[in-house]
């Protein structure tokens, strides 16, 4: 048996995994209409022409149209969508599917044949080693100069922020642009171009870490996981206490972002998902800080946790069973103080000061899972006091008693092995007397098992009317015999005389 002597115990407990549900990964295409179409067609395409997806377009005045078989063709890795009557403004290509890699996306005319490949041919965004974007971009059209602009996107609901725009630039060119004004983060970019007739857009495939000149450091600590099945991340404070939290798809676009005023923060989200992505970074007056991405999901680890079911107890030793996989540990808290770290799947013997506690258990597994258990639980070594409105010894007369007392509530009062109703911790009970002596014992237990006993001696007396026949009676009847004796021996003196 394994024996911790501290004040306390503290019950664990262990997860099981359920099926997740990840959320599916959206992508975001922008592209902007400089002139009205009357059959416009969006062509869109992705890399990864294997994996499926679906497409949404939104036009500039909110109206969704869904990619089906009654406005679209589809091919592999493809789908080609006629929205009809297209008015000019930017326009919305949402495609969601795992893995696509880069996203192609024309738009124009259904008859010009120009619109139906993507005149980019490349795009490419990286860092600089002086904290510039670097871009590159090759197009393939007849004349030498197109309209050209480049965007920064984070997701779908953070809208897209444009890095650069020229209405006259060359076909084939690189360029560097400030960082400053992209919070740090993780964008993807999409360049867009428009030749005179067709709009043709490419969106780069993974992510870039953009870097805030002066961004904070890194939180300290993050520590991403579920406990109970909820999600969370935690982190150690910072110098300062603002920090951002930001949720992620499966593709590393953003889902939503919040600030946060404290160094926990419980993930929730819409669709109420089994897997995300999340960081947390400090923010410095309108600068975010450095950040890693971390993968959360609601995992529960199996094992269990056994331990008493009283709610109190007189006894201050507590065993404790654990049974939890090799892969996880147990810790046990009491009152907000750690007494158990690292344990293992065995018995355990606790040892408890008199008096309540609050205890909370828990097994977390190599991923930062967990599950937990709490209990109160109060020692009571304390017998319950009995006070009774009565001498220890009495003598009555009469025929019976009203023995009357208290004790603490919800204690079980006996009175001579007949257990008594209770009133608040009070009790109050007639007793027939037998003549002599007759002891009354009083035992009351707490709810603990402790028990106190209280023993009086009521004495029953002979009445007065009984005590004048002992005493009196006898002394009359010796007048009455004296007298009568004394008459007999008159009568023969009498006779003598004569």
């Amino acid at each position: 048996m394994k024996k911790y002597t501290w004040n306390a115990l503290i019950v664990l407990a262990f997860f099981f995994l359920l099926p997740m549900k990840a959320s599916a990964a959206v992508r975001e295409v922008e592209v902007y209409l400089y002139q009205e179409y009357a059959d416009c067609v969006f062509f869109v395409s992705w890399q990864n022409a294997q994996q499926p997806a679906s497409v949404t377009i939104t036009a500039p005045d909110g109206t969704e149209i869904a990619a089906t078989e009654e406005n679209s063709e589809f091919g592999r890795g493809r789908v080609d969508v006629n929205v009809g009557n297209a008015g000019s403004g930017y326009w919305r290509v949402l495609v969601e599917g795992d893995a696509l890699g880069i996203i192609s996306v024309n738009g124009g005319n259904r008859k010009d044949t120009s619109v139906q490949y993507n005149a980019v041919q490349s795009f490419t965004a990286e860092m600089a080693e002086d904290g510039s974007i670097r871009l590159g971009w090759d197009v393939a059209v007849d004349q030498d100069t197109v309209n050209l602009s480049v965007a920064a996107v984070q997701g779908v609901s953070n809208g897209s922020r444009t890095v650069y725009q020229d209405y006259s630039v060359s076909k084939t060119g690189t360029v560097a642009v400030s960082a400053d004004n992209l919070p740090t983060g993780l964008y993807r970019f999409n360049i867009q171009v428009y030749d005179g007739s067709g709009q043709y857009t490419l969106t780069t495939e993974e992510p870039l870490y953009i870097r805030q000149t002066d961004a904070p450091g890194r939180l300290e600590n993050v520590k991403a996981g579920s406990i109970d099945g909820e999600m969370y991340i935690t982190w150690d404070p910072g110098r300062t206490s603002n920090y951002v939290v930001t949720l992620y798809d499966e593709a590393l676009s953003v889902l939503r972002w919040e600030y946060v005023y404290e160094n926990f923060y419980s993930i929730t989200s819409e669709d109420d998902l089994d897997r995300i992505k999340v960081s947390v970074a400090a923010v410095d007056g309108n600068i975010w800080g450095e950040f890693d991405v971390y993968e959360v999901a609601r995992t529960i680890p199996s094992g269990v946790i056994s331990f008493p079911k009283e709610e109190v107890t007189k006894e201050n030793v507590i065993p404790v069973h654990i049974e939890c996989s090799s892969e996880a540990t147990a810790g046990v808290y009491l009152d907000g103080k750690l007494l158990l770290e690292n344990a293992t799947s065995g018995d355990y013997e606790l040892n408890l000061a008199e008096g309540m506690h609050e205890v909370v258990a828990y097994i977390e597994d190599t991923n930062g899972n967990m599950s937990t258990f709490s209990k109160s639980i109060t020692v009571d070594r304390t017998p319950p006091a009995v006070k009774l409105n009565s001498e220890d010894v009495l003598k009555t007369a009469s025929d019976s008693i009203v023995i009357e007392g208290s004790t603490e509530p919800n204690a079980t009062v006996m009175i001579n092995g007949v257990e008594q109703e209770m009133g608040s911790g009070s009790f109050m009970v007639k007793l027939a007397l037998e003549k002599g002596v007759n002891p009354v014992t009083v035992s009351a237990y707490d709810v603990a098992g402790n028990k106190s006993v209280k023993t009086i001696t009521v004495e029953r007396m002979g009445s007065i009317a009984g005590n004048w026949t002992n005493f009196i009676l006898p002394g009359v009847l010796f007048l009455v015999l004296a007298g009568w004796y004394g008459r007999l021996n008159k009568k023969p003196k009498e006779g003598l005389s004569e």
